[in-house]
This record gives structure tokens, C-alpha cells and sequence, in this order.
């Protein structure tokens, strides 16, 4: 970095001189400030072309690996794999909640879902899906919901009421 802004100072000091020394209304005056102005920019942008071979060399995947190596007890792991859980859950959840819509004419606000999974060799299966129906949804058929998203997803599917 300090080889960078000394670079830097003494490119905008000498070009800053012979800005002085060239006269401003001369052709030589016109062509030497653009390609002063191209000096100096080749100077502020030099730093990117390191970045990008340090980016080549790895260094993303050493910072990562490092990462990785001062977790022995796998604890990144988990909530890595909790958060992805979670996500998936939630994104299913809305998915569900607009198929209960398009097919059913459910509102997603008359409707509560609840999602079990299971983890089977390190994967997240599905084993059961919920739904807690309620306002006028009550009076849709449960067994032609429960079919269906029972197809969807190739598991259990069950339609509750709620009574409150």
C-alpha cells in the first residue's frame, strides 16, 4: 500500500510540473493533459489487477479453507445446514401457500401450514405436511386438498380445522 501512494504522489507531482512547463494553449498542451489523465488513472487502477491475481491464485479459497480448519467441532457446518433448513422450509411453505390458492381458492391468511422433515443420510426428506384451515376455507373439501399435495410432494398430507 505504501509503495501504491508514493507511486501515486510522484505520477500527480511530475505530471502537476509539467502541466506548469506546457502551455494550456498549445496542440502539445491539449494532447499532454489526456495523456496525463491516462497515466494517472493506469496509476489509481493498478491495484485491481492484483486483486484479481490474487483472486486467480486462490486466495479465496485459502481464506475459506482457513475458515473451515478453525472449526474442528463442525459447528459452521450446522448452522449452515440449520439455516438451509429453515429457508427451504419457509420457501415451501409459500410455494404451498400459492398452489392452496390457485387450486383451492384458499387466502394464504386462512390457512397455516406446518412442514416435517427428516433427515435420512445427511438429506432433508419431507414426511408430513399439515394444514390448518380456518374463516370460509373450512368448508373445502380436506380429502381433495389432502390428495393433492399429497401428490405433489410424495408424502403425508392432513387437513385440520380450526375451531377458534
Amino acid at each position: 500500500m505504501k509503495e501504491y501512494l508514493k507511486t501515486l504522489i510522484s505520477v500527480s507531482i511530475v505530471i502537476g510540473l509539467f502541466e506548469v512547463i506546457v502551455p494550456d494553449a498549445s496542440k502539445i498542451g491539449r494532447y499532454f493533459k489526456t495523456l496525463s489523465i491516462l497515466i494517472l488513472l493506469c496509476v489509481m487502477i493498478s491495484p485491481i489487477s492484483q486483486i484479481i491475481d490474487m483472486l486467480e491464485g486462490g486466495l479465496l479459497d485459502e481464506i475459506r479453507d482457513e475458515i473451515v480448519e478453525e472449526d474442528d467441532t463442525g459447528e459452521y457446518q450446522e448452522i449452515l445446514k440449520d439455516y438451509l433448513k429453515q429457508y427451504s422450509i419457509e420457501a415451501l411453505k409459500e410455494n404451498l401457500k400459492d398452489i392452496l390458492l390457485d387450486e383451492f381458492d384458499i387466502p394464504a391468511e386462512e390457512c397455516d401450514l406446518i412442514i416435517s422433515t427428516s433427515e435420512e443420510d445427511e438429506e432433508l426428506k419431507l414426511s408430513g405436511v399439515r394444514i390448518l384451515l380456518s374463516g370460509t376455507s373450512i368448508f373445502k373439501n380436506p380429502y381433495t386438498i389432502e390428495n393433492r399435495i399429497s401428490e405433489l410432494l410424495d408424502c403425508e398430507c392432513q387437513v385440520l380445522i380450526n375451531g377458534g
